[in-house]
């Protein structure tokens, strides 16, 4: 039975939900998940409309909503870009939606800021860390967090672990919320014919084929990855690597490949859309990243059935019970994550067990029903405040 959601305004009342997020390409966790957000959210309640503060490009070819709405505010210079936070002033002012919904650092203070001068009230999610934010937290970025974090009207988080991380900041509890990602089950599920999706790809269709899907930068981690296959690939003659996506750490990671004498048998097959069928293709997926939210890849590898080797990260820990619906590495060093896998290439029992436990898990914790249906009680709780804010300031107003 679906769960019941509080009605929201009158068809003539679109909530207008204005998504504000640094970079427009629809290509990674974050930015997938804001996609499948903006299709699933029902066209009866919702006028959405996404900002892209330093990019070419929105989401326009893969949001499937015809009155949605794009624009580029780009961000000029190093630093704080402050002319930015009046252009997204005068962009809100002008076509006037009725929440803000703000993505990671890139877009907060641009974003919480405008809002305030805007009037407008503001939900910021926080997704995970992006590369230049795994040191140590400068001070000015620290008071940013913390003066401007608890004048949001909503901090969501994908994990508990960023949940706890944000009330260190002085949120106060009542105003976070934890909403997990979610993943489309009829995309992404256990399917039969590998062998086609290789050739569609270009990749050996025998063997076991290890991959994953990600950015190509330090973060992910994926020489670690390299290293480890290049330590059992003289064992596993018949094991392949293959790594989709793009990044500035490509040509390094294939000059890696090739000093490693595994060249041959590592693919980098770039940037494609079709990850579906790319993890259709697979035998094992791993996951070696230095920092995650909640990864929205390794979600659709479990629900696709693959068996998964990840870092031992506490978000990883939110989305799997280790040893029974995937597999964690700690420390995840070339030679611990190389055992790993070659466990997995010796047990072909152990493989379907943990992708049968992965897919079950994701079926019954992380659809994408329940975030969206998260995500529409969120919206129409603020909206719900709001009015119900501005009929009290009226209501005082009256009585002077």
């Amino acid at each position: 039975m679906a769960d019941r959601i509080s009605p929201g305004p009158a068809d003539s009342e679109l909530i207008h939900v204005m998504h504000v997020v640094r970079r427009g390409f629809a290509g990674g966790g974050m930015e997938n998940g804001i996609v499948n957000l903006a299709n699933g959210l029902p066209a009866e309640r919702y006028h959405l409309s996404v900002c892209a503060l330093d990019s070419l490009e929105t989401f326009s070819q893969r949001i499937r909503r015809p009155d949605a709405e794009y624009h580029l505010l780009p961000k000029y210079g190093e630093g704080v870009d402050w002319a930015l936070v009046w252009r997204l002033t005068r962009l809100l002012r002008r076509t006037k939606p009725h929440l803000l919904h703000s993505h990671n650092w890139g877009s907060f203070l641009y974003a919480v800021l405008a809002a305030r001068l805007a009037g407008l009230p503001v939900i910021h999610g926080e997704h995970g860390k992006n590369i230049g934010e795994l040191g140590p937290e400068s001070r000015p970025k620290y008071w940013a967090k913390s003066i401007l974090g608890p004048r949001v009207n909503r901090l969501v988080t994908v994990s508990q672990v960023l949940a706890i991380e944000w009330a260190g900041y002085g949120v106060p509890p009542e105003k976070i919320q934890h909403i997990p990602n979610g993943v489309d089950t009829e995309r992404f599920q256990p399917r039969s014919d590998a062998a086609e999706c290789r050739r569609k790809f270009g990749l050996p269709e025998n063997g076991i084929l290890v991959g994953s899907i990600g950015r190509m930068d330090d973060y992910k981690n994926y020489a670690v990855l390299i290293n480890a296959f290049a330590k059992i690939a003289p064992e596993f003659p018949d094991m392949h690597l293959a790594l989709l996506g793009d990044g500035p750490e490509e040509q390094k990671l294939r000059q890696s490949a090739r000093a490693l004498g595994v060249d041959s048998r590592a693919f980098f097959l770039g940037r494609h859309p079709d990850s579906e069928n790319f993890l259709a293709a697979l035998d094992i997926f791993a996951l070696p990243s230095k920092t995650e939210g909640m990864s929205n890849v390794l979600l659709e590898a479990m629900a696709s059935g693959l068996p998964v080797v990840c870092a031992d990260l506490p978000c990883h820990r939110e989305v799997f019970q280790a040893d029974r619906e995937g597999m964690v590495v700690s420390p995840c060093t070339a030679e611990t994550l190389a055992s790993r896998l070659a466990e997995l290439y010796r047990d072909p029992p152990l493989r379907r067990a943990l992708g049968l436990a992965a897919r079950e898990k994701v079926l019954t914790r992380f659809r994408i029903a329940r975030m969206v249906s998260d995500y529409d009680r969120l919206y129409i709780d603020c909206w719900q405040n709001t009015m119900e804010g501005h009929s009290a300031l009226q209501r005082s107003v009256t009585r002077i």
